[in-house]
C-alpha cells in the first residue's frame, strides 16, 4: 500500500506539472501509460486499502473483545476504565492524525505524502512492539492460549470409535458452515439487540463523512466552516467518554447509561432532521456535533455489556459477526448515495439514517433496558 500510494502521486505531481508547463508529454503513447499508471496506482490502492481494513478490524476484535477483558481481571470498575481510555486514546489519534498530515502538506513542498506514510510505517512497528509487550505481561492472554492447545490434544486422544466419529463430522460441517455457527451464537446471546441497535446506528450519515459534509457544502457553507465543525465533533465524541464515566458513577447500570446515550444522540438528531426539512445547515451542524455525545457513549456501553456477558470461548465468534453486521450497515447509506445521487436527494438519505436511528432507540429500550428492569422488579418482589 505504501508503495502503490508513492506511484500514485508520483505519476499524478507529474501529470499536473505537465499540464502547468503547457507540455503533452512524449506523444499518445506516453500519456497512455502514465494514464494506466494512475488507474492501477488508483485499483490498488483501493484494493489493498481494503485488505488493511479487514486486518484492522480483525485486530480491534481482538483488542476490544477479549485482551481488555483479559487486563480488568473481572473487575468491573478497571473494565470501564479500560474501554474509556482506549476509546479516548483513539479518538485523540483521529483528531490529532489530520493535523499532522494537513501542517506537513503546508511545508513539506511534496513529500507530505513520503512523511505521512512513513510515520505510518513507524507506527505500525511501534504498535506491534506493545502488542508483544503487552501479551508477554497479561498471564491470563498466555494461559488462555495454552488452555485451547491442551484442549485440542484432548481431542486428538479421544479413541477412533462411532462417537468421536460423529463428534469429527459434525466438528467438519461446522467447519464448512463456520459463518453459520457463529452468526448462530450471535443470535443465542443475552444483548443481542444492543449490538443491532450498534450495527443499526453505522446507517447514520448525519455525522460529518462525505454525503453531509457535500449536502451542507450545497447548502452554501464554505469547507473551511464544515472543516471546523469535523473538529468540533470528534471532540464531542472525546467528551463523550469522560460523561460515559461520570453516569457510571451516577447510575451505576451500563443499559441505563447505554439508553441514556442513544437517547440524547436521537433528541439531538430530531433537531438536525428539522434542520434537513427546513434546509438550514446551521440546525442541522447544532445537532450532529452534540450528537457524537450520545453515540460514544452507546458505543461504550454497548461493548461494555457484551465484554461483561459473552462467555472467553464466544468472543471472537460474537466480536467477529458484530463487525461484520456493523459494516452491512455501513454499506446501507452508501448504496442509497449512490441511488440518490443527485444533491437535492441526499435528503431522502437522511431521513433513512434518522429513522434507523429511531429503530436502535426502540430496540434498547424494549430489548435491552426494559427486560432487565422487569427481572430485578421481580427479584425484588420474591425477596
Amino acid at each position: 500500500l505504501f508503495f502503490a500510494t508513492l506511484l500514485f502521486g508520483r505519476e499524478l505531481s507529474n501529470d499536473s506539472l505537465q499540464s502547468s508547463n503547457g507540455i503533452d508529454g512524449n506523444g499518445d503513447r506516453d500519456e497512455s501509460n502514465r494514464q494506466s499508471t494512475i488507474l492501477l496506482g488508483f485499483v490498488s490502492i483501493c484494493l489493498l486499502s481494503g485488505f488493511a481494513q479487514v486486518l484492522q478490524s480483525s485486530y480491534e476484535v481482538s483488542i476490544e473483545r477479549d485482551w481488555i477483558v483479559a487486563m480488568s481481571e473481572n473487575d468491573g470498575q478497571l473494565l470501564e476504565s479500560n474501554n474509556v481510555l482506549l476509546n479516548q486514546i483513539h479518538l485523540i489519534c483521529i483528531i490529532c492524525g489530520p493535523s499532522i498530515a494537513v501542517l506537513l502538506h503546508s511545508h513539506s513542498d511534496g513529500w507530505s505524502l513520503v512523511c505521512v506514510s512513513l510515520i505510518k510505517i513507524i507506527s505500525l512497528i511501534l504498535m506491534n512492539a506493545l502488542i508483544k509487550r503487552t501479551y508477554s505481561m497479561i498471564p491470563s492472554l498466555q494461559n488462555e492460549n495454552e488452555q485451547q492447545s491442551s484442549t485440542s490434544v484432548d481431542e486428538n486422544c479421544l479413541d477412533d470409535n462411532s462417537a468421536s466419529s460423529n463428534m469429527n463430522n459434525a466438528s467438519s460441517i461446522s467447519s464448512t458452515w463456520g459463518c453459520v455457527e457463529d452468526i448462530r451464537v450471535y443470535i443465542f446471546q443475552k444483548e443481542l439487540w444492543a449490538g443491532v441497535a450498534l450495527a443499526f446506528l453505522y446507517c447514520n450519515v448525519m455525522t460529518f463523512g462525505g454525503l453531509l459534509m457535500a449536502y451542507l457544502n450545497s447548502c452554501g457553507l464554505t469547507w473551511e466552516v464544515i472543516g471546523l465543525c469535523q473538529g468540533a465533533s470528534n471532540f464531542a465524541g472525546l467528551l463523550g467518554t469522560c460523561i460515559f464515566a461520570l453516569l457510571q458513577r451516577f447510575l451505576n447500570d451500563v443499559r441505563a447509561t447505554a439508553l441514556c446515550g442513544i437517547c440524547w444522540q436521537f433528541m439531538l438528531l430530531s433537531v438536525s432532521m428539522f434542520g434537513v426539512l427546513m434546509k438550514n445547515p446551521w440546525f442541522i451542524i447544532v445537532g450532529v456535533i452534540p450528537s457524537r455525545i450520545g453515540l460514544w457513549i452507546y458505543a461504550i456501553a454497548s461493548t461494555q455489556l457484551f465484554q461483561q456477558t459473552v462467555p472467553e470461548k464466544e468472543r471472537g465468534k460474537v466480536g467477529g459477526v458484530q463487525t461484520s453486521l456493523n459494516s452491512l450497515f455501513q454499506t446501507i447509506p452508501l448504496i442509497l448515495g449512490m441511488i440518490y445521487s443527485d444533491v437535492d436527494d441526499y435528503w431522502k438519505v437522511l431521513v433513512t439514517s434518522y429513522l434507523s436511528n429511531g429503530t436502535a432507540v426502540l430496540m434498547v429500550l424494549f430489548g435491552v433496558y426494559l427486560p432487565c428492569r422487569k427481572s430485578n422488579l421481580s427479584y425484588s418482589t420474591v425477596d
